[in-house]
């Protein structure tokens, strides 16, 4: 859906409210039975000009009494745009991370929960951040946030690798991490950028700053940011759903529930 002619690419701020795209997932939390709502803010798109953008919200309250410190959530929604006739799909970039959170959100419902969750997908990542930085300054300093987790760009390529970078303080989330079967998907856990260049042989692209959860991070949040890294179709017209492997697709989108299903019921320690 997300990578259709009505989607047109999802480029950021292309309307004053939320776009077909934002509109489309709010109307998949409340098809869930959540109470979903738009967060606007204005980005610069140049020196002298600005547009909206809306992140869309969800929450998921914790089962479990006291509740922990809640986790977030996020994955970016907005992609290049251009027109009906020629459009970037971006079906990597981001339309698999935003399934992934709309999976969670259903599969989640089922499970006990130390922690409230909080579904954040947001809009112009693409731009600068721009949907996650709002969302962080907007975040209530009365409210714990223990944890964020970042998907974006989830389906392998023929080597089937999915990376998980992870900042400090997450050692009790990487222990859970570490215990989920992988099958056939070939998980590698990094703790730094400079590991992550060194895998892909490529020094230019500073992985800490590469996505969402940067915002967090620099608000000393600790992150897991999940992804594949590299991909050939990255930022191209070739990145459709027909150039996708749904097989591996599925044992990444498994391996990350299972993992937040044992997260949601996991002690964690809150950083704010």
């Amino acid at each position: 859906m997300l990578t259709s002619k009505a989607h047109a690419g999802r480029k950021a701020g292309g309307s004053e409210g939320p776009n077909v795209s934002a509109q489309y997932i709010h109307q998949r939390f409340e098809q869930l039975e959540y109470q979903p709502f738009y967060q606007s803010f204005e980005f610069k798109t140049g020196f002298f000009s600005t547009a909206k953008g809306h992140n869309v919200i969800a929450t998921l309250p914790c089962t479990v009494a006291p509740c922990e410190a809640n986790i977030v959530i996020t994955a970016h929604y907005d992609h290049l745009g251009g027109q009906p006739s020629s459009y970037y799909a971006g079906a990597n970039d981001n339309a698999s991370g935003t399934s992934t959170l709309l999976l969670l959100a259903q599969s989640l419902k089922q499970v006990n929960r130390r922690h409230s969750v909080t579904f954040v997908a947001t809009d112009a990542e693409e731009n600068g951040l721009y949907g996650a930085k709002h969302f962080v300054s907007e975040l209530d300093s009365n409210e714990r946030t223990t944890l964020n987790i970042n998907l974006d760009m989830l389906v392998p390529n023929k080597r089937n690798r999915l990376y998980v970078l992870h900042s400090k303080k997450t050692e009790l989330a990487v222990e859970v991490l570490k215990k989920q079967p992988t099958e056939s998907l070939r998980v590698k856990i990094v703790n730094s950028r400079y590991k992550m260049q060194r895998l892909m042989d490529n020094p230019r692209i500073d992985w800490h700053k590469a996505s969402d959860h940067y915002a967090f991070a620099k608000e000393n949040i600790p992150y897991l940011y999940f992804g594949i890294g590299e991909d050939k179709n990255h930022h191209t017209k070739r990145d459709t759903l027909e150039s996708l492997d749904f097989s591996r697709f599925q044992l990444v989108v498994k391996f990350i529930n299972n993992f937040m299903v044992e997260l949601l019921d996991t002690p964690l320690e809150a950083t704010n």
